[in-house]
């Protein structure tokens, strides 16, 4: 019956009547009375139940068992009292129709009571009743409906076709129907009616109604554990964006005097190209070639070194972000996996309203301060006051236009000392001009080795850096994942102090 019935439209549809079982009884049977009335009252609470399961709406969890249980829940109650209005539908007619083949008059009813009673309670509702720590006792459904088959096939039907008239006395009709087994079918009738009345709906109700808080608080906690990412993700993608630009940042400084120191060296040598004398052109070439492989030595290392930083600061970026989120997910998965048990327990004691109230507020207080220290805290421990990654690169990026403006200024004592010098210039100007190159290439054999070293040694100290910003970071992170494993434990105990 898929349209909702008014009060009166269940008197109309279930009035009494001298008529039942295809014939008509004078005085009336009063056992038929109180069959109708026990249809409908199943009619009316099946209608109930099926209200309260369809107006749950779409029901989520993320466990197999809970959205199952939930999916299975929903359905199968409302399959199940879909059939059992139409079998007390059917009764009703038979009990009251007043004509009809007594061979058929029962085929309808008979045939809806079988395909019912030959699936099993368990088949039905398994998935969501093991769920549960108490239930009703729905298998006096099936008892009832076998008892009234029963009755419809081994006593109600033979008795009726031994009647030869379709009216008949009371008293007739009790000598071939004994009254007791038809006062013993309409009291079974009438005992369904009433449990359902007052066990079963108020069950179905509490029991949806506690799906329903489950899946809203499942829902908040992901919505909140989602918020929380979003702020994470936020500062880890600025974070990673930051160190994508103090690389840029820390090539560019590497450069910046790279134009300049490689003009002083190219001058020098082409300076020395145009000495021929016997002073200074003697050894022109060997001071060329000096001044060139002491440059070339000093933008390898340079080179070398710049590179070794960029990978570093490539290696931290990938390593903040993976520890942040490696530990992210464990605190999730803390969180995720208590409240997946309180759920559950939650969903056992649906029929205790104390307890499930204790639960809900519980619920409540884990959510909101779970979310909001996954969501500050573990931020603090990518981008926080002390946790400041551009430090090591603004020192590496210092000390590197140090070392330039030392190797600049060295070459730079070639390009003056040989000034507006040239081959014609007085002797002892050249001869001084050679004593002087002498001495810088000669004294070039300890100072190259030394800029090489602090170019390696400022890699080095950058290194170093980043791996105690990054041991500090994790440190921060695994002590968070502590705290929210900490609170995790805490809602648990408090969940189960509830469910005693």
């Amino acid at each position: 019956m898929s349209e909702i019935l008014t009060k009166t439209d269940l008197q109309t549809l279930f009035k009494g009547c001298d008529a039942l079982f295809g014939i008509e009884v004078s005085p009336n049977i009063p056992e038929a009375t109180t069959i109708t009335n026990a249809c409908s009252k199943l009619v009316s609470v099946s209608q109930q139940i099926r209200q309260s399961v369809n107006n749950l709406g779409e029901l989520s969890f993320s466990t197999f068992l809970l959205q199952s249980g939930a999916t299975s829940f929903v359905s199968s109650v409302a399959d199940t009292y879909t059939s059992i209005a139409a079998i007390a539908q059917e009764l009703n007619t038979v009990t009251n129709a007043n004509s009809g083949n007594l061979n058929t008059i029962f085929t309808v009813a008979l045939t809806s009571m079988k395909a019912f009673t030959a699936v099993t309670i368990d088949e039905r509702f398994a998935k969501w009743l093991i769920l549960q720590n108490s239930t009703p006792d729905f298998s006096t459904i099936l008892i009832t409906l076998n008892e009234v088959i029963d009755f419809f096939q081994n006593t109600l039907q033979p008795g009726m076709l031994t009647f030869t008239s379709n009216r008949i006395s009371q008293t007739t009709f009790y000598g071939t129907i004994p009254k007791q087994k038809v006062s013993t079918v309409a009291q079974k009738l009438t005992e369904m009616a009433d449990y359902h009345e007052t066990v079963v709906l108020p069950f179905i109700n509490r029991l949806g109604s506690t799906f329903r808080l489950a899946s809203d608080k499942l829902a908040m906690f992901l919505s909140n554990m989602d918020q929380a990412f979003q702020s994470v993700e936020g500062r880890m993608t600025s974070t990673y964006g930051r160190f994508i630009e103090l690389s840029k940042n820390s090539r560019s400084a590497a450069n910046e005097m790279q134009s300049s120191i490689q003009s002083s060296v190219q001058q020098f040598t082409r300076r020395m190209e145009e000495f021929n004398d016997l002073y200074v052109g003697g050894s022109a070439t060997e001071y060329a070639k000096a001044a060139t492989d002491m440059y070339n030595s000093y933008l390898t290392t340079l080179s070398e070194q710049t590179k070794v930083i960029e990978t570093k600061l490539e290696q931290t970026r990938y390593t903040f972000s993976d520890n942040a989120l490696a530990s992210f997910g464990s605190a999730l998965a803390s969180g995720f996996r208590v409240m997946t048990q309180a759920l559950l327990s939650t969903i056992q004691q649906a029929t205790n309203r104390t307890r499930v109230s204790c639960s809900e507020q519980l619920f409540n207080n884990f959510i909101n301060n779970f979310g909001n220290f996954v969501r500050n805290n573990f931020c603090e421990c990518i981008s926080g006051g002390e946790f400041d990654i551009s430090t090591a690169t603004n020192t590496q990026m210092t000390k590197v236009r140090d070392i330039q403006r030392d190797v600049a200024q060295y070459f730079n004592q070639l390009t003056s000392a040989v000034g507006g010098l040239s081959n014609s210039s007085p002797v002892s100007v050249r001869m001084q001009l050679d004593t002087f190159l002498t001495a810088f290439f000669s004294q070039s054999n300890n100072v190259t080795p030394t800029i090489l070293q602090q170019l390696v040694n400022m890699a080095t100290d950058l290194n170093v850096s980043y791996n105690l910003l990054v041991g500090r970071s994790r440190y921060c992170l695994t002590m968070d994942v502590a705290v929210a494993e900490r609170l995790a434990l805490n809602f648990s105990a408090a969940m189960a102090a509830c469910m005693v």
